[in-house]
């Protein structure tokens, strides 16, 4: 008896010693006593609710502990993919982040044939089970036990995976190709005619082709030299999935610290929360057309409009939905019931034929609100010009207004609009006199190619003091711009940037800051095949983007975005934190000097052009 009481003694010492070893090793003791005191002093309402709020504090940081991704569904209705990620917060395991991705953009042009668009979206479905099957896999092996909140982390561990899985795709072709070889063949892959002259490495020269049927004087008989696309950077299947992981951290991190998503961002973005805030300027699609639209107008594929800057958001947003509602009332009225039915991104898509209609219902719809085009409203174009360009006449069939029937077209030119095509110069022309009618067009994205380097500085040179050149496409993916120099013979004054395929947070943000040393009005836009995730929102107030390109101010997917700016907007102001975006202010574009020979021949030009005028 004696001796098992003294065991039993013995043991419980043990436990004691042991009890006390474990509590003064984490500080337990230390923290009970400070708290104590100090809550004494604070008196508050909630007691436990304090004393929570302060040992959280001092809880281990949540870890991402697993990756849940699949099915489900977009804007029109495609298979896209859903990603849950699940954090250890708190030795409870909790669902952290809910991500729905867009749909992939395709690749393709809008007016694709049928036969070339389903090849197209067998290519997305088998993207988003590749996708699907990398998140399930590999990216929640590798993330499990990181901190969501060291964003630049998560990004570097996501590109290497997918680096990796790149090198292996590159040797099993190689592999495939010598065996192929071997066998007697050359593993050789036919080229197309646009991209035989172009290096395959980032950076590399192409040669220029110039089409011998236009080999004539300036103007519409000036020599056309085609310069081909840079090739077109192949990602592997499941390229979204990094975009997802990564969106998916950010959001988690915000979800664990409990704090709103566009403050975590803007950590991210300037390394501190900033002390004020701004919500973007929206830019809303009103009026589609394009190639892909009725009617003969092709150069302008996007017509928008923009509220001035300090507009409250959400004043700005009834106004851009009472512009739309004028233009479809229009456009019932004049062409019947079917003009006022849009497209996949809620734009309407009447027939024209000339910009002077668009641009002209717009300013009229501005003016019956009893507000002022160029002042308390301006327009926005997205002219896509890479779209209306054509390497091969045959390639891209021509509007015409005899069904069956297409129209002779050139080689190389810009067809701005059904039987009408322009060289790259006289392209300039058009647009500077165009917009020289418009003074309200306060921004244009992609007026050309980028690969007319010279003319693109041209038309930068005369119109860049009145509205922003914005590039869209003639900029690589954020991650290739990060490492791409920016030189005096191409520049823009905006630049977009898009949250899709590899793109992570990191490569978005710091792209963003390198553009806007370049005097870039930052354009964050929505990708085609929206979700009802209102990510893109908060990321652009995070990261002080100027512009959010949104898409019509009609359908749940994009009404969710501009609820909830409003809702950002309204947090702000009652932190006393809102502020606005400045006056527009338009970076004058100055082309690089010419080659003394250039030089020459521009002043014989312009002299030319004076003994004309003389003569006059």
């Amino acid at each position: 008896m004696a001796s098992a009481s003294t065991r039993e003694a013995r043991e419980k010492y043990e436990l004691k010693q042991k009890a006390v070893k474990y509590y003064d090793q984490n500080g337990v003791p230390k923290k009970m006593e400070e708290i104590l005191n100090s809550m004494f002093y604070d008196n508050p309402d909630d007691v436990y609710g304090h004393l929570a709020n302060y040992f959280a504090e001092h809880a281990k940081t949540p870890l991402i502990s697993q990756i849940s991704a699949r099915h489900g569904f977009d804007s029109k209705g495609q298979t896209t993919v859903q990603t849950d990620m699940y954090c250890t917060v708190r030795n409870n395991k909790k669902l952290s982040a809910a991500v729905v991705s867009s749909s992939s953009n395709s690749s393709l042009p809008e007016n694709t044939k049928p036969e070339d668009r389903e090849e197209e979206d067998k290519a997305r479905e088998a993207g988003v089970e590749a996708a699907i099957a990398l998140l399930n896999g590999d990216i929640n092996t590798r993330l499990q036990g990181v901190d969501p909140a060291l964003q630049s982390d998560v990004d570097k561990i996501l590109m290497k995976l997918y680096e990796e899985l790149k090198a292996e795709e590159d040797e099993r072709l190689a592999k495939e190709a010598a065996e192929q070889a071997a066998l007697g063949g050359d593993g050789a892959t036919p080229v197309k005619e646009e991209d035989a002259s172009v290096s395959g490495k980032k950076g590399g020269k192409s040669s220029a082709k110039i089409n011998p049927g236009t080999n004539k004087k300036k103007g519409k008989s000036a020599a056309v030299v085609v310069v081909p696309d840079e090739p077109k950077e192949k990602l592997l299947p499941g390229a979204e999935s990094i975009c997802v992981a990564s969106r998916a951290a950010c959001t988690a991190a915000s979800a664990v610290r409990e704090e709103p998503l566009y403050q975590h961002i803007a950590t991210l973005r300037f390394g501190e929360i900033p002390k004020d805030m701004r919500v973007p300027i929206p830019m809303v699609t009103i009026i589609q057309s394009g190639r892909s639209a009725p009617g003969k107008l092709n150069c302008i594929k996007e017509f928008m409009v923009v509220p001035k800057p300090g507009m409250p958001i959400a004043d700005s947003l009834k106004y851009c939905q009472k512009i739309y509602s004028y233009v479809a009332k229009t456009l019932v009225t004049k062409s019947g019931m079917a003009a006022q039915y849009g497209n996949d991104i809620g734009a309407l898509c009447p027939s024209y034929d000339k910009p002077e209609q668009g641009l002209d219902i717009l300013q009229d719809a501005i003016t019956s609100l009893e507000l002022t085009p160029g002042e308390d409203f301006f327009i926005a174009l997205n002219l896509a010009g890479k779209e209306i360009f054509d390497y091969d006449p045959s390639s891209v069939p021509a509007k015409s207004d005899f069904p069956g029937q297409g129209m002779h077209k050139e080689k190389g030119k810009y067809e701005v609009m059904g039987g009408q095509q322009k060289v790259p110069e006289d392209l300039v022309e058009f647009w500077v006199e165009l917009l020289g009618r418009y003074p309200s067009v306060v921004a244009i994205i992609d007026p050309m190619r980028k690969q007319e380097k010279e003319h693109w500085m041209r038309l930068c040179d005369r119109v860049s003091d009145k509205c922003y050149v914005i590039g869209n496409h003639t900029y690589p993916r954020p991650g290739l711009l990060l490492e791409e120099e920016l030189t005096e013979e191409f520049k823009t004054s905006g630049t977009v940037l898009k949250l899709d395929q590899i793109n992570t947070i990191t490569d978005i943000l710091e792209s963003a800051k390198k553009m806007e040393d370049a005097e870039n009005q930052i354009v964050l836009t929505t990708c085609y095949g929206e979700t009802t995730d209102t990510f893109l929102a908060d990321m652009a107030v995070g990261m002080n983007a100027r512009f959010l390109k949104i898409g019509a101010p009609v359908r749940g997917e994009r009404i969710a975005l501009f609820n909830r700016l409003i809702q950002i907007e309204n947090q702000l102001k009652l932190e006393g934190r809102l502020a606005f975006h400045g006056e527009n202010v338009f970076p004058h574009i100055v082309p690089p000097p010419l080659p003394e020979a250039e030089e020459g021949e521009e002043a014989q030009e312009e002299e030319k052009k004076e003994e004309k005028g003389k003569k006059k």
